[in-house]
């Protein structure tokens, strides 16, 4: 992974392409010190559990903490004081939702479903309003089922979540989703106008993401190096709707799915404040009873929440300090490398729903801090295939059929280049893949079959050629980030990577940057590889005997990718607030829920241990959903 990568994530054709867009409010810098947040009159502050032993302003004494977490410096700082005179309009409701992404407006939706009265706050402006992301992963769905892919056993699926995050989740908080999904999306289903056609599945706009062979739900789940997959994805792969949907806008997929929640919500009587952004909560006492809203014109929004306050504002990779901070393993690799605290960021969210919810009390799971950045893959464009893979000096390194693990494991090589190769027999290996976040997609069988086509163009050659990826759909994209982007053409569709082709494994070798002692290693690995898979049995990594392929026979191919040390925030950090299973804050010290706050989306925390490793695509987006689309139920009915 290059440094670049590492300083800023670009959308999923470079980790967020695009600007940052910001839901909770302007990006901070420069916090001041650790000094607990006053509280005024009107009840605008609260104290987090801040650092008391400050040597100077912004940094922390070591071992002290901030918020409860251990850092170098203060991330936080105290919340702002919100005078009278500062507020122009002030709103009662029943419940207010910081943040209009999936979460908020799901929350929207359900909550004014119920009949509760419901105020959304969002940082962009309308016209410019845009949501991330083309997969919605929903479990047992009617719609899903119906297609051909439920009757899933969801106390397994909760179990493999678990298993997945090493144990460092919330069963509650993951069966909350899991048990829920289905009927999120199916609520949407219900809403959708007659014109739009993204679920149309016949005319390709909509597919169900597959393994290779398995096209019912009964052949899942499937089980890979002890991981289960399920296929329940919906990937709407990023098409456009060809009836406008708002007049003048081309809009991404995801977003006219929220539109057609929010326009719903609307109708319920929901009120969203767009270029808005949230600032402070009001307490009284250790409850939260509303928030405090900063408008385009400078002054503020005031608004008296009678059920709750649901802190949906995104992540916060876009905040160079609290990455450095809190993602203290990603910034370690990093510091090794030269790089600097400014430069490790990403294009997602600014944190300021994290900060609300400390600075009422609460606190962010500890450390580490999961962030989607090494989900899968190897080198090329094969997705998360089990190609033998190779370090810098020549050796396999991993059971390369443990697809979520693999960034990580490449991670903690000798730097320099990680490369994977393959022969002729190249489809069976893309035949055995898993069902992980990234697989070959088998719902999208015209991807495949370019990837194919594009294999049987190159020629041998130190030149090699572009090959477009099968881990995610593209067909007619447009930016997901940028709605006003032209669309993409087939030359960057499908993620493309460079491969080498030759016809012999010393060619090979040399075009993927190995000589002297590092290619007679590659050899004698790749010799001794090909013992093990007519061995029938991996003695060394143990990956499954299905899986052991040998390559011997020419043409070979190969793909490389640079180790430089150092890894990324990736697309979006996921780590977040600590709540209950209700997705209601908890104090510090866990003792009870804050009263009247609530969390959802990448906001909340506890969801997947140390990274993204997932038994289903598109679950950061249905998780989402789908907790705010219960936390606004849960909310109505307080």
């Amino acid at each position: 992974m290059s440094k670049d990568l590492a300083r800023r994530s670009m959308d999923r054709r470079n980790f967020l392409k695009g600007t940052a867009l910001v839901a909770g409010g302007a990006a901070v810098a420069g916090l001041a010190g650790c000094a607990p947040a006053s509280q005024s009159a009107e009840g605008a502050g609260a104290s987090a559990a801040s650092s008391t032993g400050s040597d100077a302003a912004g940094a922390v004494a070591p071992g002290d903490t901030v918020a409860g977490t251990i850092c170098g410096e203060d991330w936080l700082g105290t919340m702002p004081e919100i005078a009278d005179d500062q507020v122009t309009e002030t709103v009662d409701v029943d419940i207010v939702v910081l943040g209009a992404g999936h979460a908020g407006c799901q929350a929207a939706l359900s909550a004014s479903q119920a009949g509760a009265k419901v105020a959304v706050v969002e940082a962009q402006t309308e016209e410019e309003y845009v949501c991330f992301g083309d997969d919605i992963c929903a479990y047992n769905s009617q719609w899903v089922t119906e297609q051909g892919f439920g009757g899933y056993d969801l106390g397994d699926i909760t179990a493999e979540f678990c298993r997945r995050g090493l144990g460092r989740v919330s069963p509650g908080v993951v069966k909350l989703f899991v048990e829920n999904s289905g009927e999120m999306f199916d609520n949407m289903v219900s809403i959708m106008p007659d014109t739009t056609d993204m679920l149309d599945r016949e005319g390709g706009r909509c597919i169900i993401q597959i393994a290779y062979g398995k096209d019912k739900g009964s052949d899942y789940p499937i089980e890979q190096s002890g991981y289960k997959a399920w296929a329940t994805t919906v990937q709407t792969i990023q098409t456009v709707n060809p009836t406008e949907v708002i007049p003048g806008r081309r809009i991404t997929r995801l977003t006219e799915f929220e539109y057609y929640a929010r326009q719903e919500a609307e109708r319920n009587g929901a009120t969203f404040y767009f270029n808005t952004t949230a600032e402070a909560l009001s307490m009284d006492g250790d409850a939260v009873v509303g928030a405090y809203a900063k408008k385009a014109d400078g002054s503020y929004l005031k608004l008296n929440a009678s059920k709750g306050v649901l802190l949906a504002t995104g992540d916060f990779s876009s905040n160079p300090q609290m990455v450095w901070n809190l993602l203290t393993d990603i910034s370690e690799w990093a510091a090794r490398v030269g790089i600097k605290e400014g430069e490790l960021f990403g294009g997602g969210r600014d944190g300021m729903g994290h900060k609300l919810g400390c600075w009422a009390g609460g606190a962010i799971e500890p450390h580490p801090r999961p962030t989607m950045n090494m989900s899968s893959g190897v080198p090329g464009p094969w997705g998360t295939s089990a190609f033998l893979t190779l370090n810098a000096k020549g050796k396999r390194f991993m059971n390369e059929a443990m697809a979520q693990l693999s960034g990580a494991a490449a991670l903690r090589q000798p730097l320099g280049v990680i490369a994977c190769v393959t022969d002729a027999n190249y489809m069976k290996t893309v035949q055995g893949a898993g069902l992980d976040h990234g697989a070959p997609n088998w719902g999208f069988p015209s991807g495949i079959e370019r990837m194919q086509n594009e294999m049987a163009a190159l020629t041998p050659g130190p030149e090699g050629g572009q090959v477009s990826g099968v881990g995610i759909a593209g067909v007619n994209e447009i930016n997901t980030h940028n709605p006003n982007a032209e669309p993409y053409g087939s030359e960057t569709d499908g993620m493309p990577s460079q491969v080498f082709m030759a016809n012999t494994l010393e060619e090979l070798l040399g075009y993927l940057g190995y000589e002297g002692e590092a290619l007679q290693t590659a050899l004698d690995e790749i010799a001794r590889y090909n013992e093990l898979c007519h061995a029938g049995r991996d003695a060394d990594f143990g990956k499954e005997a299905a899986l052991m392929i040998p390559v011997e026979e020419a043409p070979f191919y190969g793909a490389v990718q640079q180790n430089d040390g150092s890894t990324s925030t990736g697309l979006v950090t996921l780590a977040g607030l600590v709540t209950d299973e209700n997705l209601n804050v908890m104090k510090l010290d866990r003792s009870e829920p804050i009263k009247g706050l609530y969390a959802a989306g990448n906001t909340v925390g506890q969801r997947y241990g140390m990274a993204y490793a997932t038994p289903s695509a598109g679950n950061s987006m249905g998780m989402a959903m789908t907790h705010g689309y219960m936390a606004g139920k849960i909310m109505a009915a307080l």
